[in-house]
C-alpha cells in the first residue's frame, strides 16, 4: 500500500515558524501585484538559479484537485531551459502566457510525461496560466535575474548549520541521541514508521536526518505500534493522511528548500514520537552520503593499506627467519666448501660418514609445516581483515 506520492513538489513555507525552523531565503521576494492571491500551493519563489534545466510539474496537487504548477513561482538565470512536464492528473492543461508573453504550448494535454520547454533570456516576470483551469487558480510565474541560486553553478549549498538548533523538539524523544544522521548526497532517503521508542513502536529512525535539497525521503511503516502518519508540526509540507498499521506502507516527500522541517505522528505525539529532516548541508559543509537504514563508515584506502602493512611488517621477520633457518640447514659445512664457493664431489663423498652437521634438531617435514602454517595464517587474518573492514562495517545507529 502506498499512500498519495508526491512526485512533484510544493516549495516549504518560508519563514514558517514551527513547520519549518529557519527556512534560507536566498532572494528578495518579487511584487507579483497580487497575481498568487487566489494560488492554495503559492508560498514564495523558489530560487533556482544557477541550473541549466529546472522541471515545472502541470497539474500538481493545488487548488483543490490537480489543478496547480509546482513550484507556482520559480527564479532562473538567463539562458535557463525550463521544462513543464505533465503529472497526467487534473484532466487537460496547457501552458499559455498571461498577456503577450513567450509561452503557448498549445492544445490541451492530459496525457503523463508530456512536456514543453521554453529557454528564457530577458530578464523580467513571466506570468502563465493552464487556460481551462485559471479560474481555479492554476497559475504560475517564472522570474529571470541573474545571480547564482541555492545549488547549482558550482555554488557550496548553504542550509542550517552543522549542529541544527531544534529549540527542544527532542526533549522528550528516546531515540533521539543528539545526532542529527548525515544522508546528503543521496537521490533517496529512508525512515521508518513505528520504530522501537519511547516505550514501544512509536518512533521515527532515525528521528534526526540531513538531506540534500532535492532528495526524495520515503517514510516506510514497520507496522509495529498500531496506526501512525506522518504530519507536519504547523505548516509544513508533510501530510500522510489517516493513521495507518499496515507493514511496507510508504508515503514520500521531495524536500527542495534549505531549512529544519519538524513533524509528529499525531496519535501518538504526546509519547514522544517526533522527527525532523534537514534540508541542506552546514555552510561550507562538504556533503557526503552514507548508506540508508544505518551510518556507515566505508572503506578507505589509507585503512586497508594500514592493516596491510601492519600484518606484512610482523610476519615478515618469521617469514625471513624461518627462510634462513631452512637456507643454513641445507648449506654443507664450512670446511668442506673450496675458496671458490665450491665443494669437491670426492672429498664430500669420502668425507661424508663422518660429517657432523651440527643440526640434529633440524626437521624438513616440520619447518615445511611451519611455513606453510604462516602463510595459512596470514590468508586468515587477511580475510578477517577483509570481512571487518569491507563487508561488515561499523554501523552507528541514528
Amino acid at each position: 500500500m502506498t499512500l498519495g506520492r508526491r512526485e512533484f513538489v510544493q516549495t516549504a513555507a518560508a519563514g514558517a515558524a514551527l513547520g519549518t525552523v529557519g527556512t534560507a531565503t536566498a532572494q528578495e521576494e518579487p511584487d507579483y501585484g497580487g497575481w498568487f492571491d487566489d494560488v492554495s500551493n503559492y508560498d514564495g519563489t523558489v530560487d533556482r538559479r544557477g541550473q541549466d534545466t529546472v522541471e515545472i510539474a502541470v497539474g500538481a496537487q493545488g487548488n483543490n484537485g490537480a489543478f496547480a504548477f509546482a513550484p507556482a513561482a520559480v527564479m532562473v538565470s538567463p539562458g535557463t531551459e525550463v521544462v513543464f512536464t505533465w503529472t497526467g492528473e487534473g484532466g487537460g492543461h496547457n501552458v499559455i502566457s498571461d498577456g503577450d508573453g513567450p509561452l503557448d504550448s498549445g492544445e490541451l494535454v492530459s496525457e503523463q510525461g508530456a512536456t514543453y520547454s521554453y529557454t528564457f533570456e530577458s530578464e523580467g516576470i513571466y506570468k502563465y496560466v493552464c487556460e481551462p483551469h485559471a479560474g481555479l487558480g492554476m497559475k504560475g510565474a517564472v522570474v529571470i535575474r541573474p545571480g547564482g541560486g541555492s545549488s547549482g553553478g558550482g555554488t557550496a549549498q548553504q542550509g542550517p548549520p552543522a549542529n541544527p538548533d531544534y529549540g527542544g523538539w527532542f526533549d522528550d524523544v528516546s531515540n533521539y541521541d543528539g545526532e542529527t544522521v548525515d544522508r546528503t548526497g543521496q537521490d533517496s532517503v529512508e525512515i521508518a514508521v513505528g520504530a522501537q521508542g519511547n516505550n514501544g513502536a512509536f518512533a521515527f529512525a532515525p528521528p534526526a536526518v540531513r538531506v540534500s535539497p532535492g532528495t526524495e525521503v520515503v517514510f516506510t511503516w514497520t507496522g509495529d505500534g498500531g496506526g501512525h502518519n506522518v504530519v507536519s508540526d504547523g505548516d509544513g509540507p508533510l501530510d500522510s493522511g489517516d493513521p495507518v498499521a499496515e507493514a511496507g506502507t510508504t508515503y514520500s516527500y521531495t524536500f527542495e528548500e534549505t531549512g529544519i522541517y519538524t513533524y509528529v505522528c499525531e496519535p501518538h505525539l504526546s509519547l514522544g514520537m517526533k522527527g525532523a529532516v534537514v534540508v541542506g548541508g552546514p555552510p561550507g559543509g562538504s556533503g557526503g552520503g552514507g548508506g540508508g537504514g544505518s551510518q556507515r563508515l566505508p572503506v578507505s584506502g589509507p585503512r586497508w593499506l594500514l592493516s596491510g602493512s601492519v600484518l606484512f611488517a610482523f610476519f615478515t621477520p618469521l617469514l625471513y627467519a624461518a627462510t634462513m633457518r631452512h637456507r643454513e640447514s641445507t648449506r654443507p659445512p664450512r670446511d668442506l666448501v673450496d675458496e671458490d664457493g665450491t665443494v669437491p664431489v670426492e672429498e664430500a663423498t669420502e668425507a661424508e660418514p663422518a660429517v657432523e652437521l651440527g643440526h640434529e634438531e633440524y626437521d624438513p617435514k616440520g619447518t615445511a609445516a611451519l611455513v606453510a602454517f604462516y602463510f595459512v595464517l596470514i590468508a586468515l587474518l587477511w580475510v578477517f581483515m577483509y570481512f571487518v573492514e569491507f563487508l561488515g562495517r561499523v554501523s552507528v545507529i541514528g
